[in-house]
């Protein structure tokens, strides 16, 4: 593979923000799989108990399958993750504590079509009044 550069920008940031898909091809037409990124500004910062209970509620919720308990981590400069392994794939919370408002963003992929509203839905119940303000897309 040759490497391109240009000065003042990245050949391949050049190429992936055009975001043009119409040379996808779906390699794997028999795999369901399936994107849901919730994302939402909070009055305060989303913890890592919430972040464990949320995980492990969802999953039910979606009908999938646990691997692993909830893993969560924590960087300074930003806030806390969790990840949680699931057989049909799995889900990534992140959170920016450090900013006002706080913010999160929830990243579902699975292998098994699930209907998202649900998990939009246990999302604004979750977090009552600790939501500012929620978006999603697929």
């Amino acid at each position: 593979m040759d490497f391109h550069s240009s000065s003042g920008s990245d050949y391949y940031d050049n190429i992936l923000s055009e975001k043009n898909y119409d040379d996808w091809v779906d390699l794997a037409p028999d795999i369901a799989r399936q994107r849901l990124i919730i994302e939402g500004t909070l009055h305060n910062p989303f913890l890592p108990e919430k972040m464990t209970t949320y995980c492990q509620d969802i999953t039910k919720i979606l009908n999938m399958t646990p691997v692993t308990s909830p893993i969560c981590n924590h960087d300074p400069d930003y806030g806390w993750c969790a990840y949680m392994h699931w057989k049909e794939s799995g889900m990534h919370i992140y959170s920016w504590d450090n900013r006002i408002p706080k913010f999160f963003s929830v990243d579902i992929y699975t292998c098994k079509e699930f209907n998202p509203r649900k998990a939009v839905k246990y999302t604004r119940d979750f977090l009552k009044n600790n939501l500012i303000k929620i978006t999603w897309r697929e």
